[in-house]
């Protein structure tokens, strides 16, 4: 899935729970996080989620 796509975007995602998420997304890239996997950042309201790349089921631009 290419994340990148969905920087500074207004995104409704589904984690693999099937529980949805509506807000502006984040890119967070695997190298520069020292992570194993891209991620998103969600703002959803005042918080911020952030899901890795295998914790997403589907993402679209709201």
């Amino acid at each position: 899935m290419n994340l990148l796509q969905y920087n500074n975007q207004r995104i409704l995602l589904v984690d693999i729970d099937g529980k949805s998420w509506s807000g502006m997304a984040y890119y967070c890239d695997a190298d520069t996080n020292e992570t194993e996997e891209d991620a998103l950042t969600v703002k959803v309201g005042s918080d911020y989620i952030g899901f890795l790349e295998s914790d997403i089921q589907s993402v679209k631009i709201n």
